[in-house]
């Protein structure tokens, strides 16, 4: 009960990045609007009123959860321990044998008994992973060159992340990057990480071989072998004719010019399977031109950039790494999705973090952002202390210098 007596209805924390975060919602608003006709037609045969009015609702849960997180002292979470990753496990395990949603998703999704929603796990495992990161790291700086810390950390991260890589190569694959960012600004050895890059490449290398050779001899392991393979060769093939989804995304933003054909005026939302979601930034573009597309690279590299600023200023290790984490798992994210609308890396299935359509994946970016808010609230507090104690230090030796 104590958490709930902390809050206060006031914003605090980094300024700048509350307003990124609400320009960002703002065109979320604007262009899951847009692009959402398809979806409700063929899947729902309704208005896109009520699917514009959910997507709402959950914006405004995302901003409260955010609002509420950002109130809780950062250091709280600092509590987290092996008992969460055994339970992230095992709700990484649960959609193998019960979750779907069809035969165009992976089963990467748990539904709720008795509510009917459903969510997917992999973004549970995202947050708690680098919270029990950082506080590992925090507690090893001693010795954190050891080859005892670093098995420690790998051992866990290796888990979760080839749980999630059966569901979904591309977030097992951006949280292990993310993590392998982190262990890299802890000052972990340099040599332990060049052996564990030179097994990822290889392995790899032998995992993509594998499935293009023998396409049917991982399917005990692989839900989505068959996807993976398509994308692959549709990215290699290069064939700017096809119809494909990634040459209708282009098309989008070719079409798009510098400022775009206005709000509501897309024509290639209407051939993209999740033009409200996995490719809603080649809307943007095709709707707002390089304009909008370009601010919307703004928004992230700001996030990037005050996260770092927070990160340097946080009172402890644990502030730090926390704030370096989740702001890469925002931006790299958000990276990937643009890389994808742009055909510069082949079809993953990753959303635009606070734009593109989406409960979980939106909730749980939220949480991310609302812990480094909450990293910046408290450096903001330790500075302000610093300065007025300075200030009197300033002042006391004013004074004893026109008393003598």
């Amino acid at each position: 009960m104590s958490i709930f007596r902390n809050i206060k209805f006031k914003l605090k924390g980094d300024k700048i990045i509350w307003i990124a975060f609400l320009f960002l919602i703002f065109i979320s608003a604007l262009e899951v609007y847009s692009t959402s006709g398809k979806t409700v037609y063929e899947e729902q045969g309704g208005s896109p009123i009520s699917f514009f009015a959910k997507h709402i609702f959950i914006l405004a849960l995302g901003t409260v959860v955010m609002f509420f997180v950002h109130n809780i002292k950062y250091t709280t979470f600092s509590k987290i321990n092996k008992v969460w990753i055994i339970v992230v496990c095992i709700l990484l395990i649960l959609p193998l044998f019960t979750g779907s949603l069809g035969d165009k998703a992976a089963a990467r999704w748990i539904k709720i008994p008795f509510i009917g929603g459903q969510f997917q796990p992999s973004e549970i495992a995202k947050i708690i992973l680098i919270l029990y990161v950082s506080k590992i790291l925090t507690l090893s700086q001693q010795n954190i060159k050891s080859w005892d810390v670093f098995k420690k950390l790998i051992g866990v991260i290796s888990i979760v992340c080839i749980l999630i890589f059966p569901q979904n190569f591309s977030t097992a694959a951006i949280l292990f990057l993310i993590c392998f960012l982190m262990m890299f600004v802890a000052r972990i050895n340099l040599k332990y990480l060049g052996g564990l890059s030179l097994i990822i490449i290889v392995g790899l290398i032998t995992l993509f071989t594998i499935i293009q050779t023998k396409p049917d001899s991982l399917d005990f392991i692989l839900e989505r072998e068959g996807a993976w393979n398509k994308r692959i060769e549709e990215y290699i093939d290069n064939d700017k004719i096809a119809n494909t989804q990634t040459n209708v995304a282009l098309m989008a933003i070719g079409s798009g010019g510098f400022k775009g054909k206005g709000l509501g005026n897309t024509k290639q939302a209407r051939f993209l399977y999740a033009s409200h979601n996995d490719f809603i930034y080649s809307i943007i573009i095709e709707e707002g031109g390089l304009i909008l597309g370009v601010i919307v690279i703004l928004l992230y590299l700001i996030l990037l950039y005050r996260g770092v600023q927070i990160a340097k200023k946080a009172e402890g290790f644990f502030g730090s790494f926390c704030a370096i984490g989740f702001t890469l798992m925002i931006v790299v994210q958000a990276l990937v999705n643009m890389f994808v609308a742009t055909k510069i890396t082949p079809v993953t299935g990753q959303t635009l973090p606070f734009i593109s359509y989406g409960g979980t994946s939106f909730l749980f970016s939220c949480i991310a952002l609302g812990i480094v808010l909450s990293i910046s609230a408290d450096a903001n507090k330790e500075n302000i202390k610093n300065n007025l104690q300075n200030d009197i230090d300033e002042k006391s030796i004013n004074e004893k210098e026109i008393k003598s």
